[in-house]
């Protein structure tokens, strides 16, 4: 196991979504601009969901 590898037992964001948070792909409008949740400004991932919880979808 390397330093920053988290072990699985305590992996909790693994456990719920089945992979590593490093692994997350998020929604791009642009080459360099991320899409982002106009109500919580954080950013819009691959399954349409955000940090505040809203599926407000990418596209």
């Amino acid at each position: 196991m390397s330093d920053d590898e988290i072990p699985e037992d305590i992996n909790i964001h693994k456990q719920i979504w089945g992979k590593d948070a490093n692994k997350v792909i998020y929604g791009k409008k642009t080459e360099d601009d991320e899409e982002r949740c106009p109500i919580c400004n954080s950013r819009i991932d691959e399954f349409g969901y955000c940090g505040c919880g809203g599926k407000l979808g990418v596209g």
